[in-house]
């Protein structure tokens, strides 16, 4: 058994690397979408039975999902940039997730209450 330990082991760098993974797959899987969402432009009646699909409640909720892991991607790319340029930062690391995280809700809260806004107020 090996005494060297590892610099993550459940730590705030292990969360913020598979956080970015994932919300860079998922940015991705939408941005797929989104290239066969805007091919269907052609045939005016399909895109907009397609769009018409987009604004029930379920695939709302994941537009609100979506918002989320843009936000997280991008500002944690940046404090990823930030410790590549500044590798003193790496001290700061945990306190520079946790600002990370507090901007993401702090712009995403408001953000999916407007994405929601129809449905919390009964307008379906």
């Amino acid at each position: 058994m090996s005494t060297v330990g590892t610099p993550y082991r459940g730590k705030s760098g292990q969360w913020a690397f598979i956080s970015h993974r994932v919300s860079g797959f998922l940015v991705f899987m939408f941005l797929l979408l989104h290239v066969v969402d805007v091919s269907l432009v052609q045939d005016k009646h399909l895109y907009n039975e397609v769009h018409a699909v987009y604004g029930n409640v379920v695939l709302r909720v994941f537009e609100v999902g979506l918002l989320f892991a843009l936000v997280f991607h991008a500002l944690n790319g940046l404090r990823i940039i930030l410790i590549d340029f500044f590798p003193e930062a790496v001290r700061r690391d945990k306190t520079l997730f946790a600002v990370v995280v507090f901007i993401t809700l702090a712009a995403c809260i408001p953000g999916g209450y407007v994405i929601l806004r129809p449905f919390i107020n009964g307008h379906f």
